[in-house]
């Protein structure tokens, strides 16, 4: 039987199961269960039709005088921190009962997210406590009207993170579950700030996928019997490289096919894997180095163009996934002598909030330093010239793709360094 009480706190208690086992595992000492507690304790406070209380109320299972918590731990810790004596409960004579309602109670918070005007981590909290209640993942799914492939990702990183997954929201879990067996992946995306973790979760991915493009052509060169040295041995000269940008492994093979017998060896570069072959007798080995290393550049340079533009329409749709991106291009946009005359023409400023009108009409300019000067700026050939303000939108474009989770090539942080140096140099 199942009734509405107002129950004294001093009369509740966690329950144990018969094992011994707590009916909620959460771990109370760690800093986010506090944290946790606490923002409960400030949100019962601001309950005006039942101060001190939350509004989702806690299950009892009453047994005698004495009433167990089967469900509501936190809601009840937060209420002693805050001093609350007595409390709305669900009661229920029948532990089985009570221990039905807690599923019940936890497919409902979810499905009526909307109505109760849940937070992504709120529902998520719904949606992991199913799972600690082993629901099947396609129950849950129907609930939180999502995937069971989500749910399943879900409930394995929340296993992995365990108490850190309590304030985390179910998309931020599921990134989680995709990097299960790179420790130091899981630990960026877990201790990031969940205003973060989108950038986090961007570079990670940026970085696997070219740790996959190399890790495809070193297979094909290793199938192939190409020996990997550490540097460039004496009598041999890079001839190709294949960069980690989607490489061509369909040309790879054949220049591997049509160089047999020559001898190749391969070296990896911060570009790239770099194929190296015998020099002719003769032949000025510096010379031919130095041509090779320009050709990785520029076309690890050219590489870094599409990439931006790939990263950019993936983002543009949602200027929050490029925010620091967004406001930089919107101001770009916003130093037109157009603007300055429209505002003296209106006799106030304009909205500056990024648009992605004001991002289309910067980003051509933003980053317009073509490759051959992106190559001798790099490499400091003093009679190159470069306007002062292409040097400058580079460095803040960089660093703001950057800081939006953009993992730039060898090549684009050779030129960003340099028009940092470049921009310091005339500063003295």
């Amino acid at each position: 039987m199942q009734s509405l009480e107002e129950v004294a706190i001093c009369d509740v208690y966690p329950y144990e199961r018969a094992d011994g086992e707590p009916m909620n595992p959460r771990d109370f000492t760690t800093k986010e269960s506090a944290e946790h507690i606490a923002g409960l304790a400030a949100q019962f406070k601001a309950n005006r039709l039942n101060p001190g209380q939350p509004v989702m109320k806690p299950i009892l299972y009453k047994e005698g005088g004495i009433y167990w918590i089967i469900d509501g731990e936190c809601r009840v810790r937060a209420m002693r921190a805050i001093g609350t004596e007595r409390f709305l409960a669900e009661v229920y004579d029948d532990l089985d009962d009570a221990e039905l309602a807690r599923v019940e109670a936890a497919k409902a918070m979810v499905e009526t997210d909307a109505k109760l005007g849940l937070t992504a981590e709120e529902k998520s909290r719904g949606v992991q406590t199913m799972l600690a209640l082993d629901i099947p993942d396609e129950e849950v799914a129907v609930a939180a009207r999502t995937d069971a492939g989500t749910v399943a990702k879900a409930r394995r990183a929340a296993r992995r993170v365990q108490d850190a997954a309590y304030d985390m929201t179910l998309d931020r879990l599921a990134a989680i579950a995709e990097f299960e067996g790179d420790d130091e992946a899981v630990a960026e995306l877990r201790d990031c700030k969940q205003s973060e973790w989108q950038r986090v979760y961007a570079g990670l991915k940026a970085k696997a996928e070219q740790r996959r493009n190399r890790a495809e052509v070193v297979a094909v060169l290793a199938d192939a019997g190409v020996e990997f040295v550490d540097e460039c041995p004496e009598g041999f000269a890079a001839c190709r490289t294949f960069s980690d940008y989607r490489p061509d492994l369909a040309a790879l093979d054949a220049y591997v096919a049509d160089n047999a017998g020559a001898g190749l060896l391969a070296e990896e570069t911060p570009f790239g894997v770099t194929l190296l072959a015998p020099v002719a007798e003769g032949a000025d080995e510096a010379a031919q180095a130095a041509a090779q290393r320009k050709a990785d550049f520029q076309a690890a340079y050219e590489d870094g163009a599409k990439a931006r533009r790939e990263w950019l329409a993936a983002h543009a749709g949602d200027l929050k996934s490029m925010r620091r991106t967004a406001l930089a291009l919107t101001a770009f946009a916003m130093k037109s002598p157009a603007v300055e005359a429209f505002e003296e023409l209106l006799g106030r400023p304009i909205d500056r909030t990024p648009t992605q009108l004001a991002v289309a009409i910067s980003w051509p300019a933003a980053w317009s330093m073509g490759v051959c000067t992106a190559w001798a700026l790099a490499n400091d050939i003093a009679s190159v010239y470069v306007n002062g303000a292409t040097i400058e939108n580079v460095t803040i474009v960089y660093e703001a793709m950057k800081a939006d989770g953009y993992e730039p090539n060898a090549a684009e942080t050779e030129t960003y360094e340099a028009c940092v140096a470049r921009l310091e140099s005339e500063e003295q």
